[in-house]
């Protein structure tokens, strides 16, 4: 067997791939992962887990990104098993960038295809994800220089969302409204032409417990009144809207200044060392001289 045969051989998944949601970013994708989480399906795929642990996560999918998007190599499940082995669902980019071809790596999974209005989608994502990414203040466009130069996990997501804009998207979301849209409506025509109907629901975060867990084949949780005693249905999860966005990513660039801070003062002190080592190098070679 050759060695390539090996390693598609070998297989990183732990648990099986049971839903795949086709939820581009700002469709309620971290609404979706909370609520599939409550429903029983374990770790649940997000960009979360990129902004948790970018050095680890972000060049996985920056491969993944150039070889399908960019043409440069080949993806097999094997490949999506090393990232996703131990998620039984996903959501949200990366993975919706994929959502046809892990359709069609796991045809036993089920498909949500997680639905916005064009439009609302077009400003949720212009006031949120491309405000935090393309910041206005010149203050706060210094700061992420330094935490790129200082800080490694910042370099790293960095790169990711160079490789998404570049390679997956191709537009300026700021300036090109019309494309951005278009992209955004070709790949969910994309979802419903090349994924059979029979295995994909369409759903909105405002459709609630039923559709969702009748598809899925899970009971709607519930829970317990504290007064009452009574079984009552669990509220749905309605997380990350713009003002907690906003929150959270000043909160992710506050950590990585402190990162870089701690990176700079530590390569500050690793030079005093060196540079104590090599002074006091020189001065015992100056003494042997000084005796000869």
């Amino acid at each position: 067997m050759s060695q390539h045969q090996n390693a598609e051989a070998k297989t990183d998944r732990v648990v099986p791939m049971r839903v795949i949601v086709c939820g581009l970013q700002r469709t309620g994708t971290l609404s979706m992962r909370v609520a599939l989480t409550q429903l029983g399906f374990s770790d649940c795929y997000h960009m979360h887990n990129l902004l948790v642990s970018p050095e680890t996560e972000c060049p996985q999918w920056v491969r993944l990104i150039e070889a399908h998007y960019g043409g440069k190599g080949t993806i097999t499940k094997a490949d999506f098993d090393r990232v996703l082995g131990r998620s039984q669902a996903c959501v949200d980019v990366p993975a919706a960038l994929f959502g046809v071809e892990l359709a069609a790596m796991y045809p036993d999974a089920k498909v949500v295809i997680l639905n916005r209005d064009p439009e609302s989608w077009y400003y949720s994502c212009l006031e949120s994800v491309i405000t935090a990414a393309q910041p206005a203040s010149p203050w706060v466009r210094l700061g992420m220089l330094f935490c790129f130069v200082f800080d490694p996990a910042t370099r790293a997501f960095a790169r990711f969302g160079r490789a998404m804009s570049r390679l997956a998207f191709r537009y300026d979301h700021r300036t090109e409204k019309d494309k951005a849209i278009a992209w955004y409506t070709g790949m969910y025509e994309r979802f419903r032409d090349e994924i059979p109907e029979a295995r994909r629901i369409e759903y909105r975060i405002q459709d609630g417990w039923d559709p969702l867990c009748a598809f899925l084949d899970v009971p709607v949780p519930m829970v317990r009144d504290g007064e009452t005693g009574r079984e009552l249905e669990m509220p749905f999860p309605h997380v990350n809207d713009r003002e907690t966005f906003r929150k959270d990513s000043e909160g992710r660039r506050a950590r990585a200044m402190k990162r870089a801070r701690e990176n700079l003062l530590m390569g500050v002190g690793r030079l005093a060392v060196v540079a104590a080592l090599g002074y006091a190098g020189y001065a015992l070679w100056k003494m042997r001289l000084g005796r000869l």
